[in-house]
This record gives structure tokens, sequence and C-alpha cells, in this order.
């Protein structure tokens, strides 16, 4: 499995390898750290001391190199994983995604800011594009203080958010395909739309992704509820008490990626834990004519 970390700072250094380094990975896991230097993250003593040239941005680039460096490669080799350090400058808006296809990347780890003033809006508007254009499943992770920290020993409540679709099936698998501690929880959760018209119970979804759950061993509570899909998941998470939000992505662009693709992404912005957005399959005739 290939990671792709999107870093921009020290502190994101360390909740982002954290991350990494409290679930098991598949032998041959391999990851690329990557940060991108905007010219806003140069100290301003810095651009005086280089002339307001090239050189204070090839210099801020050596030295967050070297801090992600001594910060995350040790740590990830303690868990089995290889890792290099890349940094360029750029817009991390677009920059991730373009990195993550060029790697071939199956899974992305981006950090979820919770700042709502003006200096973090960048940072946080990352986030937001890399859910929307990754070409894989992206994680969201959020720091929940010392008191919620997870390690490989850790017990998890798992809340897996369906809707029936090709795309959500996609996330019941991968689901079940990560190898998960025995006394972890699962929780099934879709969402009927009291204004729109269904021809079909919801329950037969249901019972599709428990029965994926389950033939990974996985037993899951499951329940139905009523409402605006956005709302009604992220507040189920809170209520659950949830360490971790799966959901599935469809990927599209345009109209259609802003009607289906829109749960994803204000759950995985807006929930109180990690989000993990796993990215549907591309079809043939998207391939083709990519």
């Amino acid at each position: 499995m290939k990671l792709l970390i999107a870093i921009d700072s020290a502190n994101s250094t360390e909740v982002l390898v954290a991350a990494v380094g409290v679930r098991p990975w598949p032998k041959g896991t391999t990851a690329q750290l990557l940060s991108v230097v905007v010219d806003a993250d140069i100290p301003p003593e810095m651009w005086r001391e280089f002339g307001y040239g090239k050189d204070a941005v090839r210099r801020e680039m050596e030295s967050r190199g070297e801090q992600i460096t001594s910060l995350a490669i040790k740590r990830l080799k303690e868990v089995g994983i290889p890792a290099e350090v890349v940094v360029t400058r750029g817009d991390p808006r677009h920059l991730v995604s373009f990195f993550a296809r060029k790697w071939s990347s199956d899974l992305i780890f981006v950090r979820a800011h919770v700042r709502k003033d003006l200096e973090h809006w960048m940072l946080g508007s990352v986030a937001r594009a890399v859910v929307a254009t990754a070409p894989c499943t992206v994680q969201i992770v959020r720091d929940q203080g010392e008191h919620h920290a997870h390690t490989l020993d850790s017990r998890r409540r798992v809340l897996l958010a369906t809707d029936g679709s090709e795309t959500a099936s996609t996330a019941a698998r991968a689901l079940a395909g990560r190898p998960w501690l025995e006394g972890s929880e699962f929780r099934i959760v879709t969402v009927e739309e009291p204004w729109a018209i269904r021809p079909t119970s919801m329950t037969p979804t249901l019972n599709s992704a428990e029965q994926v759950l389950a033939s990974a061993g996985l037993n899951a509570t499951t329940t139905v509820l009523s409402g605006n899909p956005k709302e009604v998941i992220l507040e189920e998470a809170q209520d659950w008490n949830a360490d971790l939000i799966v959901v599935g992505s469809h990927g599209r662009r345009g109209l259609k990626r802003f009607l289906l693709g829109s749960v994803a992404e204000a759950v995985a912005m807006n929930a109180h834990c990690s989000v993990v957005v796993v990215r549907g399959p591309v079809r043939a005739s998207r391939k083709a004519s990519a």
C-alpha cells in the first residue's frame, strides 16, 4: 500500500504520523510525506535576509524538509513503514491530489484544522480540496487530545454511513478489509430523506452492508434515520461517540459531484472525529477519456 501524508507544520506532522502508527499495515507499505510551501509560510526575516528572492523559498523548503524528516522518518520506520520526504512550492489544494496521482497513492492522510480564523482558512481549504479531487481514499485526521489518544491496542467505535450505492458498498468492503482489535464496535447508518420518493425500503441497504462486515467477522448494529443526511450522520456520530466515520464518495465533478459528493465532503469537514472518505471505482468510460 502506498500512503501520501500531507504535512504543513511540525504539529500536523506529529498528529498525522501518530494516526498512521496506530493501525496495522500490510507488508510492503510505503509512505511519501509531502509538504507544500506557500510564500505566506516564509518568515518576513527570511525574506529580508535573502533579498526577497528564490533563496528565501529554498531555505524554507530545506528547513521544513529537515524538520519533517527528524520528526517522522524514524517513527514510521518503527512501525515498519519506509518513508521519504518531498518538499515543493505551490498551491497545496492542487498539488496534494496531483502527487497522489503521480505516485499512484492508495490513501492520503491530511489533517483537519479546526480553527476558523483567516490565518487558517487556507489550511482548511486544503483538506476540502483533497476530499473533492483526490484519486484515492482520503483520511481526514482530527487530534482528539491526550484523553482520547489511540494506540495499536485501542478498541474503536466506527460508524459506517451507507446509501446502498456502489460507492457505499466499496466503503463497506474497505472497512471490512481492515484488521480491527477484538471488542471494536461498528454501527451502520442509513438516512431516509423525508422529502424524497423512495420506491423501496432502506432495510436491504442496511442488510447488505451488515453482511459485508459480518463476512469479515465484524458484528454491527444498524439504524435507519430520517432527515438531512449531512446533519443526521454528524449528529449520530456525535451521540454514539464514534472514533471514526467511514463514508463513500463518488469522486465525480460538476453537478453530479455537487449532489452526490457533498454529503461525504460535509461529513469530512464537520465531524468531531476522524473521517475516512472511500473513493469509489472509476468507471471504464472515464478511464478511457482521461
